[in-house]
């Protein structure tokens, strides 16, 4: 079956297959059914082979494109589906979305699903770039009032980026990357919506207070 994160094992327990029944009595689409309950199967085709008398099971992987931070750390698929709970073994060099509550996910809240899916949409954008990369990004907070807001993995800076003109917004943020990374620590915020500019807002300089002479 030449899968990634499933064994012939647990995919054959799961289905359940009495070999002692003959192929014409196997409910196929009940077998499928079983195997997309492992939580990597996205879907599993089985068929009958009549030349050799024998059962071909094909199943596609899930693939993970993001983290999602509830109370612990959950992989989104491409679909946006919240599918398992992160495995310390498993990859995890991905953006972490934050900001939504498990509830709001499982209910399928349809603000919170229009937020995973439009920051889905942003790092495929950013992967097909030359300049600026996912893998630059450590988190994607994601907020019903204010949308999406993106934090460099260099210097932790808060770009915020809304709902919409993402494509804009980037062209506009790879050309002062640069110096936004070199100035970080000053930086509180970049707000980039706006129609032909950034807004950088540094942060407040404490003086400390003033001596007596």
């Amino acid at each position: 079956m030449g899968c990634l994160h499933t064994t012939e094992s647990e995919l054959l327990r799961l289905a359940q297959i009495d070999f002692k029944d003959s192929l014409l009595r196997l409910n196929l689409q009940e077998l499928s059914s079983r195997l997309t309950q492992h939580p990597w199967v996205e879907n599993a085709r089985v068929q009958r082979d009549w030349s050799r008398k024998a059962l071909i099971i094909e199943v596609k992987e899930r693939t993970p494109q993001a983290l999602i931070l509830f109370e612990e750390l959950y992989l989104v698929d491409p679909h946006g589906e919240v599918f398992k709970k992160a495995d310390a073994k498993e990859r995890m060099d991905f953006p972490v979305l934050t900001g939504l509550s498990q509830k709001e996910v499982t209910k399928k809240d349809p603000q919170a699903i229009e937020l995973i899916r439009q920051a889905l949409g942003l790092l495929e954008q950013m992967r097909q770039r030359k300049g600026l990369s996912a893998k630059q990004i450590s988190e994607i907070h994601l907020s019903k009032q204010d949308g999406l807001t993106i934090f460099t993995i260099e210097g932790a800076i808060p770009i915020r980026l809304g709902t919409e003109a993402f494509a804009e917004k980037l062209d506009r943020l790879e050309k002062i990357l640069p110096d936004l990374v070199a100035k970080a620590k000053d930086i509180e915020y970049v707000d980039l919506n706006y129609l032909t500019k950034a807004v950088v807002k540094m942060k407040a300089v404490n003086k400390g207070p003033s001596r007596k002479s």
